[in-house]
């Protein structure tokens, strides 16, 4: 099988490596990449028949549908994406198409699309909203000054110890503990103009009034300033992408295949147990898994000091989310008009989270990935993702539930698209329970601990545990969840296994 395919050989064909890698989402494929490219003898081992957790990708018929991941930032002109595989030598196999607008958003009597580029973004808000101009461009200009000093902070020498390092920024210092809000009412009065600023809070699973204003500001300008992209055939090409250099570098990936357990003894970690029994040895193991299931299950919590159990015992899971994959032969002019909209039936966001924490969303995305990519479905059919998020204990049997969500999803899409109904060739509706199942994320979290100002950075977990060769990438450690925070937690880890002192000097080891 081409090595590119979701599939791959899943072969374990030494009992040693330089390093394993359990799990292979985002960040834990980031990190065995470039360590292979580094030289080292690296085992990926993923438990699902494909790599990429949430960004994967799967076939129903004739379509084609992404699971989790609709759009990223960074991935032309040396943004972090670009940057990494082009160091890789991979960056060939990516097609990564521009979104512009990066979304659209409605809200009662009210509509807007939002441009990528700094100045667009800036104008476009201040135009809708001419008597707060002088607030929106503050707040947009404190979301760029964040967005430098974070890169800054994460590209030096005290990258992996976030808390010392803090005071060397001072906006990141001044709004370590800030909400979203906290910033926003004090710079901008009209309430409408904060709630349409901050459309994009579903992409961390907070409203403003609870989200960190440091992880917003990242994740926002991510997309305005480095623009938005979708990576044609779907985001599994990315994932497979960074597979390839694992492989390709005399690695393994191993599909269908379990982490028993993580052995250590008096030195540190010593390898992996596999599902069929098969202990392999490695100094170095790095796990992209759930936080909780690696301390507790894999390794067993104690071994780890109690002060780091406690602290995470105090961490706040986020949401999971319902997901319809719908295939469509609607006529073109009653779709969106832009790859990802977002609509809210209130101005008020918290409201809206909600009515999304009591398990019946008012609130939803909608993403047209076949407006920028025809090939994911037939001629003259579109695939439609719907997205809302919503707890795992909203629901005591998901399985059950389904086709009441189903129906609820159906009615909800109807209402904003005419003669919907009529026009639906396949839905299949993705749970909570379902995102556990193919992730094994504690009941189906889509960004790991909630991004709180408390729970990002110093507050979350670092990547080098407290255990000699332990590491972790992914959502559930710093800097935090969405593709721009596990890609960057597993720079952080290789950087810190192959011990470089910056981003730059991983950069230039990747080119030697």
């Amino acid at each position: 099988m081409n090595a590119r395919q979701p599939g791959g050989n899943s072969s374990v064909a030494s009992e040693s490596y330089d390093a394993i890698v359990v799990g292979t989402g985002l960040g834990g494929l980031t990190a065995a990449a470039i360590l292979s490219r580094s030289g080292k003898r690296v085992l990926a081992v993923e438990r699902h028949d494909r790599v990429g957790g949430y960004s994967h990708s799967f076939r129903r018929g004739p379509y084609l549908f992404d699971a989790g991941v609709h759009l990223v930032g960074g991935c032309e002109g040396g943004g972090m994406i670009d940057r990494l595989l082009r160091s890789l030598a991979v960056r060939d196999r990516c097609d990564f198409a521009p979104v512009d607008p990066c979304y659209e958003t409605h809200f009662p009597g009210f509509s807007l699309a939002a441009p990528t580029g700094l100045a667009e973004f800036r104008r476009t808000y201040q135009e809708a909203f001419p008597a707060d101009a002088t607030g929106i461009g503050a707040f947009v200009d404190a979301c760029s000054t964040i967005r430098a000093e974070t890169q800054q902070l994460l590209a030096g020498a005290d990258s992996t110890r976030i808390a010392g390092a803090l005071a060397r920024f001072p906006s990141l210092q001044r709004y370590r503990r800030a909400t979203v809000a906290d910033v926003l009412n004090a710079l901008v009065v009209d309430p409408r103009a904060r709630a349409a600023l901050t459309t994009l809070w579903p992409y961390v699973g907070l409203p403003p009034g609870r989200l960190s204003f440091l992880y917003w500001a990242s994740m926002l300008m991510s997309y305005v300033e480095d623009g938005a992209y979708y990576c044609r055939g779907t985001f599994q090409k990315l994932a497979c992408s960074l597979a390839d250099v694992v492989r390709e570098s005399g690695g393994d990936v191993a599909l269908r295949t379990e982490v028993r357990r993580i052995d250590v003894d008096a030195g540190g970690v010593s390898g992996v147990v596999l599902g069929d029994g098969r202990r392999i040895a490695s100094r170095t193991v790095l796990s992209n898994a759930d936080a909780r299931q690696t301390i507790d299950d894999l390794v067993g919590r104690d071994r780890f000091p109690a002060r780091y159990g406690r602290s995470l015992g105090r961490l706040r899971p986020s949401l999971s989310a319902l997901v319809a994959y719908i295939a469509t032969d609607l006529p073109p002019a009653s779709l969106p008009t832009a790859h990802e909209t977002f609509y809210f039936d209130s101005w008020d966001h918290d409201r809206s989270h909600a009515s999304s924490a009591a398990g019946a969303p008012s609130w939803f995305t909608l993403t047209v990935p076949t407006l920028i990519d025809e090939t994911l479905a037939p001629p003259g059919e579109s695939l439609i993702v719907y997205t809302s998020l919503v707890p795992f204990a909203a629901v005591s049997d998901w399985r059950s539930a389904k086709r009441d969500c189903t129906e609820r999803i159906l009615g909800a899409i109807a209402a904003r698209l005419s003669d919907f109904r009529a026009h639906v060739k396949l839905i299949e509706v993705g749970t909570p329970q379902t995102m556990m199942r193919y992730t094994a994320n504690s009941d189906g979290a889509l960004y790991g601990w909630e991004l709180s100002p408390s729970q990002i950075g110093p507050g979350r977990l670092a990547v080098d545990a407290p255990i000699p060769g332990l590491y972790l990438a992914g959502h559930w450690t710093q800097p935090g969840g969405g593709v721009y925070g596990v890609v960057t937690s597993g720079l952080l880890a290789a950087r810190a296994i192959l011990g470089h002192a910056s981003e730059a000097d991983l950069w230039q080891s990747l080119q030697n």
